[in-house]
């Protein structure tokens, strides 16, 4: 009897911390959320000013600058789906395989906003590792899960 009251006991706080994540991606959720609209109106304001004021998009500064809040708001964008799908697959925690993506996505932002011709060698160097070892960390973490779902599926 005591075992079953405990196990109830236990099943209650799982179920309350369950919730209590749920609340905590939803909070998460809606903060991003209002990142991303304030970002999209500095993104606006940003390209409206460098329109009337002549700056063309060619010069590299300017290029950047608007390319890279751009992909600024595409990578909270992605984060704001990823706890979307948590929160609808009740999976709890965001998946690891997702935080690494998100890591590829802000690597990937970094090279290609970086100005080569002020970069050093060093820098380069641990750029280009750090992209090659989330990107084989990301493949080792999808052929795990291609696995366990081959292994879940019954033989023909």
């Amino acid at each position: 009897m005591d075992g079953s009251r405990a196990f109830k006991q236990l099943r209650g706080f799982y179920e309350l911390y369950g919730r209590f994540e749920l609340m905590v991606s939803a909070v998460l959720l809606i903060s991003i959320a209002i990142v991303i609209l304030y970002s999209i109106v500095v993104l606006a304001t940003t390209l409206f000013s460098e329109l009337t004021a002549g700056v063309h998009l060619a010069d590299g500064t300017a290029l950047k600058d608007t390319f890279g809040l751009m992909l600024s708001i595409l990578i909270l964008i992605e984060f704001n789906h990823s706890i979307v799908l948590s929160m609808r697959q009740r999976a709890g925690v965001l998946q690891v395989r997702v935080i690494v993506m998100i890591a590829i996505i802000v690597i990937a932002r970094k090279l290609i906003l970086l100005d080569y011709s002020a970069a050093t060698w060093p820098t380069m160097l641990g750029l280009g590792g750090l992209a090659v070892a989330l990107g084989t960390l990301y493949w080792l973490l999808s052929d795990i899960n291609h696995r366990s779902r081959a292994a879940r599926l019954p033989e023909e």
